[in-house]
Protein backbone atom coordinates (compact mmCIF):
# COMPACT_ATOMS: atom_id res chain seq x y z
CA UNK A 1 0.00 0.00 0.00
CA UNK A 2 1.21 3.55 -0.67
CA UNK A 3 2.38 5.95 1.99
CA UNK A 4 -0.37 8.44 2.81
CA UNK A 5 1.37 11.47 4.28
CA UNK A 6 -0.79 14.58 4.42
CA UNK A 7 0.28 17.30 1.96
CA UNK A 8 -0.97 20.84 1.28
CA UNK A 9 -0.54 22.43 -2.13
CA UNK A 10 -1.89 25.69 -3.60
CA UNK A 11 -3.10 25.94 -7.16
CA UNK A 12 -3.18 29.59 -8.10
CA UNK A 13 -4.84 30.96 -4.99
CA UNK A 14 -5.74 27.49 -3.75
CA UNK A 15 -3.82 24.77 -1.91
CA UNK A 16 -3.95 21.04 -2.04
CA UNK A 17 -3.05 18.03 0.08
CA UNK A 18 -0.76 15.31 -1.35
CA UNK A 19 2.31 13.11 -0.68
CA UNK A 20 5.95 14.10 -1.03
CA UNK A 21 8.82 12.20 -2.61
CA UNK A 22 12.52 12.43 -1.77
CA UNK A 23 13.87 13.54 -5.16
CA UNK A 24 15.05 17.17 -5.25
CA UNK A 25 13.24 17.83 -8.53
CA UNK A 26 10.18 15.64 -8.13
CA UNK A 27 7.19 15.39 -5.89
CA UNK A 28 5.31 12.10 -5.78
CA UNK A 29 1.76 11.11 -4.98
CA UNK A 30 0.63 7.72 -3.79
CA UNK A 31 -2.07 5.42 -5.13
CA UNK A 32 0.00 5.06 -8.28
CA UNK A 33 -0.60 1.33 -8.82
CA UNK A 34 2.86 0.01 -7.98
CA UNK A 35 3.49 -2.56 -10.72
CA UNK A 36 0.15 -1.88 -12.40
CA UNK A 37 -0.18 1.12 -14.70
CA UNK A 38 -2.43 3.79 -13.16
CA UNK A 39 -1.35 6.79 -15.23
CA UNK A 40 -3.46 9.78 -14.23
CA UNK A 41 -3.98 10.59 -17.91
CA UNK A 42 -6.09 7.45 -18.38
CA UNK A 43 -9.73 8.21 -19.13
CA UNK A 44 -10.77 5.38 -16.80
CA UNK A 45 -8.35 6.33 -13.99
CA UNK A 46 -10.99 6.56 -11.24
CA UNK A 47 -12.49 3.12 -11.81
CA UNK A 48 -9.10 1.53 -12.52
CA UNK A 49 -7.71 2.93 -9.24
CA UNK A 50 -10.73 1.65 -7.31
CA UNK A 51 -10.28 -1.85 -8.76
CA UNK A 52 -6.55 -1.84 -7.94
CA UNK A 53 -6.94 -0.85 -4.28
CA UNK A 54 -10.34 -2.29 -3.43
CA UNK A 55 -8.77 -5.54 -2.12
CA UNK A 56 -6.66 -3.39 0.22
CA UNK A 57 -9.63 -1.58 1.71
CA UNK A 58 -10.61 1.19 -0.74
CA UNK A 59 -14.40 1.24 -0.46
CA UNK A 60 -15.42 4.01 -2.88
CA UNK A 61 -14.14 6.43 -5.51
CA UNK A 62 -13.52 9.37 -3.15
CA UNK A 63 -9.70 9.07 -3.17
CA UNK A 64 -9.20 8.45 -6.93
CA UNK A 65 -11.70 11.19 -7.80
CA UNK A 66 -9.86 13.53 -5.45
CA UNK A 67 -6.54 12.71 -7.15
CA UNK A 68 -7.91 14.18 -10.39
CA UNK A 69 -7.26 17.61 -8.84
CA UNK A 70 -3.65 17.10 -9.88
CA UNK A 71 -4.84 17.78 -13.42
CA UNK A 72 -5.50 21.38 -12.31
CA UNK A 73 -1.91 22.06 -11.22
CA UNK A 74 -0.35 25.17 -12.76
CA UNK A 75 3.18 26.52 -13.05
CA UNK A 76 4.42 28.05 -9.76
CA UNK A 77 1.73 26.39 -7.66
CA UNK A 78 2.93 25.38 -4.20
CA UNK A 79 2.96 21.86 -2.75
CA UNK A 80 3.28 21.83 1.04
CA UNK A 81 3.87 18.52 2.79
CA UNK A 82 3.83 17.98 6.56
CA UNK A 83 6.20 15.57 8.33
CA UNK A 84 8.93 15.80 5.71
CA UNK A 85 11.91 15.61 5.66
CA UNK A 86 11.18 14.35 9.17
CA UNK A 87 8.27 14.14 11.56
CA UNK A 88 7.20 17.59 12.80
CA UNK A 89 8.66 19.47 9.81
CA UNK A 90 7.23 20.55 6.47
CA UNK A 91 8.48 21.22 2.96
CA UNK A 92 7.13 23.55 0.29
CA UNK A 93 7.59 22.76 -3.41
CA UNK A 94 7.02 25.06 -6.39
CA UNK A 95 5.43 23.31 -9.38
CA UNK A 96 7.39 23.39 -12.64
CA UNK A 97 4.94 23.83 -15.55
CA UNK A 98 1.22 23.39 -16.11
CA UNK A 99 -0.40 19.97 -16.13
CA UNK A 100 0.24 17.74 -18.07
CA UNK A 101 3.78 19.12 -18.56
CA UNK A 102 4.42 19.03 -14.82
CA UNK A 103 3.26 15.41 -14.54
CA UNK A 104 5.16 12.17 -15.07
CA UNK A 105 4.13 8.61 -14.46
CA UNK A 106 6.91 6.24 -13.36
CA UNK A 107 6.38 2.52 -13.88
CA UNK A 108 7.20 -0.15 -11.28
CA UNK A 109 7.40 1.85 -8.07
CA UNK A 110 7.25 -0.57 -5.16
CA UNK A 111 6.07 2.18 -2.80
CA UNK A 112 3.18 3.02 -5.14
CA UNK A 113 4.51 6.59 -5.53
CA UNK A 114 4.19 6.39 -9.33
CA UNK A 115 2.61 9.83 -9.80
CA UNK A 116 5.40 12.41 -10.04
CA UNK A 117 5.10 16.21 -10.10
CA UNK A 118 7.99 18.25 -11.47
CA UNK A 119 9.09 21.03 -9.09
CA UNK A 120 11.49 23.91 -9.68
CA UNK A 121 12.23 24.96 -6.09
CA UNK A 122 11.99 23.40 -2.63
CA UNK A 123 11.86 25.03 0.79
CA UNK A 124 12.43 23.23 4.07
CA UNK A 125 14.40 20.29 2.76
CA UNK A 126 16.99 20.93 5.50
CA UNK A 127 14.34 20.56 8.18
CA UNK A 128 14.27 24.28 8.95
CA UNK A 129 10.46 24.70 8.86
CA UNK A 130 8.66 23.35 11.92
CA UNK A 131 4.93 22.65 11.73
CA UNK A 132 4.61 24.15 15.24
CA UNK A 133 5.83 27.57 14.13
CA UNK A 134 3.34 30.36 14.76
CA UNK A 135 3.35 31.35 11.06
CA UNK A 136 1.48 28.14 10.17
CA UNK A 137 -0.38 27.59 13.44
CA UNK A 138 -3.84 27.99 11.87
CA UNK A 139 -3.00 25.40 9.19
CA UNK A 140 -1.49 22.98 11.72
CA UNK A 141 -4.62 23.23 13.85
CA UNK A 142 -6.66 21.76 10.99
CA UNK A 143 -4.08 19.26 9.75
CA UNK A 144 -5.60 16.22 11.45
CA UNK A 145 -8.83 16.71 9.48
CA UNK A 146 -7.10 16.88 6.07
CA UNK A 147 -7.69 13.29 5.07
CA UNK A 148 -7.98 13.19 1.28
CA UNK A 149 -4.84 13.28 -0.88
CA UNK A 150 -5.57 16.69 -2.47
CA UNK A 151 -7.42 19.35 -0.49
CA UNK A 152 -7.80 23.09 -1.22
CA UNK A 153 -6.86 25.36 1.69
CA UNK A 154 -6.91 28.94 0.30
CA UNK A 155 -7.32 30.42 3.78
CA UNK A 156 -3.67 29.53 4.54
CA UNK A 157 -2.20 30.99 1.34
CA UNK A 158 -0.63 34.00 3.07
CA UNK A 159 1.13 31.88 5.70
CA UNK A 160 3.06 29.78 3.20
CA UNK A 161 3.83 32.75 0.97
CA UNK A 162 5.24 34.54 4.02
CA UNK A 163 7.62 31.64 4.66
CA UNK A 164 8.76 31.56 1.02
CA UNK A 165 9.32 35.31 0.94
CA UNK A 166 11.43 35.24 4.10
CA UNK A 167 13.45 32.23 2.91
CA UNK A 168 14.15 33.97 -0.38
CA UNK A 169 15.45 36.96 1.57
CA UNK A 170 17.36 34.86 4.12
CA UNK A 171 18.14 31.35 2.81
CA UNK A 172 18.38 28.81 5.60
CA UNK A 173 16.28 30.89 8.02
CA UNK A 174 14.84 28.63 10.73
CA UNK A 175 11.13 28.60 11.47
CA UNK A 176 11.44 26.85 14.80
CA UNK A 177 8.79 25.69 17.24
CA UNK A 178 7.11 28.80 18.61
CA UNK A 179 6.49 29.43 22.29
CA UNK A 180 3.12 30.64 23.55
CA UNK A 181 4.32 34.23 24.06
CA UNK A 182 5.46 34.42 20.43
CA UNK A 183 2.10 33.07 19.26
CA UNK A 184 0.14 35.52 21.41
CA UNK A 185 2.29 38.44 20.24
CA UNK A 186 1.62 37.49 16.63
CA UNK A 187 -2.08 37.13 17.34
CA UNK A 188 -2.14 40.57 18.96
CA UNK A 189 -0.46 42.12 15.92
CA UNK A 190 -3.05 40.57 13.63
CA UNK A 191 -5.91 41.81 15.80
CA UNK A 192 -4.45 45.32 15.84
CA UNK A 193 -4.01 45.37 12.05
CA UNK A 194 -7.55 44.09 11.49
CA UNK A 195 -8.94 46.66 13.90
CA UNK A 196 -7.06 49.47 12.13
CA UNK A 197 -8.55 48.37 8.82
CA UNK A 198 -12.04 48.48 10.32
CA UNK A 199 -11.54 51.90 11.91
CA UNK A 200 -10.37 53.30 8.56
CA UNK A 201 -13.84 52.60 7.15
CA UNK A 202 -15.41 55.02 9.64
CA UNK A 203 -16.24 58.64 8.96
CA UNK A 204 -13.45 60.88 10.34
CA UNK A 205 -15.61 63.06 12.58
CA UNK A 206 -19.24 63.41 11.57
CA UNK A 207 -21.92 61.53 13.47
CA UNK A 208 -22.02 59.12 16.37
CA UNK A 209 -20.17 56.46 14.38
CA UNK A 210 -16.84 58.09 13.60
CA UNK A 211 -13.14 57.77 14.42
CA UNK A 212 -13.35 60.92 16.52
CA UNK A 213 -16.05 59.27 18.65
CA UNK A 214 -13.75 56.27 19.17
CA UNK A 215 -11.02 58.59 20.47
CA UNK A 216 -13.54 60.39 22.64
CA UNK A 217 -14.60 57.07 24.21
CA UNK A 218 -10.98 56.19 25.01
CA UNK A 219 -10.39 59.57 26.63
CA UNK A 220 -13.52 59.26 28.75
CA UNK A 221 -12.43 55.77 29.81
CA UNK A 222 -9.16 57.31 30.99
CA UNK A 223 -11.09 59.67 33.26
CA UNK A 224 -11.41 62.76 31.08
CA UNK A 225 -14.53 64.83 30.55
CA UNK A 226 -15.04 66.35 27.10
CA UNK A 227 -15.77 70.04 27.63
CA UNK A 228 -15.33 71.35 24.10
CA UNK A 229 -15.02 70.26 20.47
CA UNK A 230 -13.72 71.70 17.22
CA UNK A 231 -11.97 74.79 18.60
CA UNK A 232 -9.69 76.55 16.14
CA UNK A 233 -8.02 79.94 15.94
CA UNK A 234 -5.07 81.56 14.13
CA UNK A 235 -3.81 78.33 12.54
CA UNK A 236 -4.41 76.29 15.67
CA UNK A 237 -6.94 73.49 15.85
CA UNK A 238 -8.21 71.22 18.60
CA UNK A 239 -10.80 68.51 18.00
CA UNK A 240 -11.38 67.63 21.67
CA UNK A 241 -10.91 69.76 24.79
CA UNK A 242 -10.68 67.53 27.85
CA UNK A 243 -10.34 67.98 31.60
CA UNK A 244 -9.61 65.53 34.40
CA UNK A 245 -9.49 66.12 38.15
CA UNK A 246 -6.00 65.64 39.62
CA UNK A 247 -7.48 64.14 42.75
CA UNK A 248 -8.59 61.15 40.67
CA UNK A 249 -4.94 60.10 40.54
CA UNK A 250 -3.68 61.39 43.88
CA UNK A 251 -5.46 62.67 47.02
CA UNK A 252 -2.51 65.01 47.53
CA UNK A 253 -3.10 67.01 44.34
CA UNK A 254 -5.86 69.50 43.65
CA UNK A 255 -7.03 71.22 40.50
CA UNK A 256 -7.49 69.77 37.08
CA UNK A 257 -5.57 68.64 34.01
CA UNK A 258 -6.45 70.30 30.72
CA UNK A 259 -5.77 68.32 27.56
CA UNK A 260 -6.00 69.46 23.94
CA UNK A 261 -6.41 66.59 21.48
CA UNK A 262 -6.08 66.63 17.71
CA UNK A 263 -7.60 63.61 15.95
CA UNK A 264 -6.43 62.47 12.48
CA UNK A 265 -7.82 59.49 10.59
CA UNK A 266 -4.62 59.20 8.57
CA UNK A 267 -2.94 56.21 6.92
CA UNK A 268 0.78 55.65 6.54
CA UNK A 269 3.03 58.31 8.09
CA UNK A 270 1.57 61.34 9.89
CA UNK A 271 3.33 64.67 9.24
CA UNK A 272 3.83 67.56 11.65
CA UNK A 273 0.68 69.52 10.70
CA UNK A 274 -1.41 68.13 13.54
CA UNK A 275 1.38 68.82 16.06
CA UNK A 276 1.68 72.43 14.86
CA UNK A 277 -2.08 72.87 15.27
CA UNK A 278 -1.93 71.69 18.88
CA UNK A 279 1.14 73.83 19.64
CA UNK A 280 -0.75 76.94 18.45
CA UNK A 281 -3.64 76.21 20.81
CA UNK A 282 -1.37 75.40 23.75
CA UNK A 283 0.18 78.86 23.33
CA UNK A 284 -3.26 80.28 24.12
CA UNK A 285 -3.60 78.18 27.29
CA UNK A 286 -0.24 77.34 28.80
CA UNK A 287 -1.88 75.14 31.47
CA UNK A 288 -2.91 72.60 28.83
CA UNK A 289 -1.19 69.41 27.76
CA UNK A 290 -1.32 68.24 24.15
CA UNK A 291 -1.98 64.98 22.35
CA UNK A 292 -2.23 63.90 18.71
CA UNK A 293 -4.21 60.71 18.04
CA UNK A 294 -3.58 59.42 14.51
CA UNK A 295 -4.70 56.20 12.90
CA UNK A 296 -1.49 56.29 10.86
CA UNK A 297 1.31 53.79 11.36
CA UNK A 298 3.92 56.30 12.57
CA UNK A 299 4.95 59.97 12.67
CA UNK A 300 7.60 61.78 10.66
CA UNK A 301 10.85 62.74 12.37
CA UNK A 302 9.80 66.42 12.15
CA UNK A 303 6.52 65.67 13.92
CA UNK A 304 8.30 63.64 16.59
CA UNK A 305 10.89 66.35 17.24
CA UNK A 306 8.27 69.12 17.46
CA UNK A 307 6.15 67.00 19.81
CA UNK A 308 9.13 66.28 22.09
CA UNK A 309 10.08 69.94 22.24
CA UNK A 310 6.54 70.86 23.33
CA UNK A 311 5.83 67.79 25.48
CA UNK A 312 2.98 66.65 23.25
CA UNK A 313 2.03 62.98 23.32
CA UNK A 314 1.90 61.23 19.93
CA UNK A 315 -0.41 58.22 19.71
CA UNK A 316 -0.32 56.11 16.52
CA UNK A 317 -2.88 53.68 15.16
CA UNK A 318 -1.43 50.59 16.83
CA UNK A 319 -1.50 52.26 20.27
CA UNK A 320 -5.07 53.45 19.78
CA UNK A 321 -6.19 49.99 18.68
CA UNK A 322 -4.53 48.31 21.68
CA UNK A 323 -6.33 50.70 24.03
CA UNK A 324 -9.58 50.03 22.20
CA UNK A 325 -9.12 46.27 22.48
CA UNK A 326 -8.64 46.61 26.24
CA UNK A 327 -11.75 48.76 26.46
CA UNK A 328 -13.80 46.28 24.44
CA UNK A 329 -12.67 43.37 26.62
CA UNK A 330 -13.35 45.23 29.88
CA UNK A 331 -16.87 46.08 28.79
Amino acid sequence: MPRTLDMITPVGCERYDAISYGDERRMSQGWGGGEENLDLRRDDFVQACLRRYQPGGMKNTRVPTNLLRIRDFKDNDLLVTPHLPEYGKLIINVVDGDYPDCYEYVQHDGDHQNHRIRVKRLYGLDGNIDIHNTTVSAWFGKLQWLRLPVLPIPEHQDAFETIIRQLNETPGKAFATSQLDEYLDGLCRKLVENLKCQLRTLNPSNGALSFEEVCKRLLMKAGYTIVGRNWYSDGGDVDLQCVRSRIDLSPFEAGQVNLFVQVKKYTGITNDLAVKQVVKMMEKDQTADGCVMSLGDDFTSEATKLAEDNEILLMNGATICKLLLRLMVSE
